[in-house]
């Protein structure tokens, strides 16, 4: 990938559930795995399937494909999986 976040910042990759034609974000949390990750996030790493709010990050289109921006600290958990 050729977008590098910066700083403690991380870019996320949502997990949705498609229901037809509607794309439904799981609950009021939200899940996804990490794809790109800024030099200074201490605690994640790439692939992590993490766990955050359904509101945080900022929305970012890259090459096509729709992803999250967010600082470390929005992430609340990681996943086992």
């Amino acid at each position: 990938m050729n977008l590098k976040p910066l700083s403690d910042c991380i870019l996320i990759k949502q997990a949705v559930e498609k229901q037809g034609l509607i794309v439904l974000v799981q609950t009021k949390l939200a899940q996804g795995h990490i794809v790109a990750i800024g030099p200074k996030a201490e605690d994640l790493k790439l692939g992590d399937f993490v766990l955050f709010g359904e509101h945080s990050g900022q929305k970012v289109k890259h090459e096509g494909e729709e992803y999250l921006m967010m600082r470390e600290a929005d992430v609340i958990g990681v996943l086992n999986e």
